[in-house]
């Protein structure tokens, strides 16, 4: 009699650890499946704020040229001129030079053209509330001259600075490219070049 109340309560204990290790491993697997969730919440809430924060252009590049009396080869654009504003992620943007990074890219070289260190691309307000961020309505005005660039500082370093400028029938991009959210990238072929002023 006194064996069978021995094996019951072995059995017993048994059985009462099986269940807690049981309910051990079944917390520390939902603790995994909670942290996983988090971790993909977190990734597809960075991934909406990026995409929300995109900027648009909202219109034509307005380029100045050079040399327009001579043949097409020779002509040169010199400064390009255009206006952003956000998209419709609605997210507010710092434009200032320490915040947000231009480049610049023609078929012979690349270079940046705003930044903390640069003084090709000037940024102002057109229409906001005189601030650097770009905000829901308002317009910021885009101004790259590209004879402030030195030839020598270019990816591949240039000797003439024909080669710094951008001429008609080749493809210029233009990069912004914000501290946080999507890039704006700009690819322009440049048509044939009749006036001094021209719009592309």
């Amino acid at each position: 009699m006194s064996r069978r109340g021995l094996t019951g309560l072995e059995t017993a204990i048994i059985l009462v650890a099986f269940v807690i290790t049981s309910s051990a491993f079944a917390f520390v697997v939902l603790n995994m499946g909670q942290q996983s969730a988090d971790q993909v919440q977190s990734v597809i809430s960075s991934s909406m704020d990026d995409s929300s924060a995109a900027l648009l252009m909202d219109t034509n590049i307005i380029g100045v040229f050079s040399n327009v009396t001579g043949v097409q080869s020779t002509i040169c654009l010199t400064k390009a001129t255009f206006y952003v504003r956000l998209s419709q992620g609605h997210t507010p943007i710092d434009m200032d030079d320490s915040k947000i990074v231009i480049t610049y890219t023609n078929p012979r070289c690349h270079t940046v053209i705003y930044d903390a260190n640069t003084n090709v691309t000037s940024i102002t307000v057109v229409a906001g509330n005189g601030d650097t961020m770009l905000e829901v309505g308002e317009k910021f005005k885009v101004v790259i001259d590209f004879t402030a660039i030195d030839k020598t500082t270019v990816d591949p370093a240039q000797a003439d600075m024909n080669n710094v400028y951008t001429h008609p029938y080749e493809e210029l991009r233009i990069e912004i490219q914000p501290s946080s959210g999507a890039k704006l990238a700009i690819e322009r072929l440049i048509p044939q070049v009749e006036s001094t002023v021209m719009g592309f």
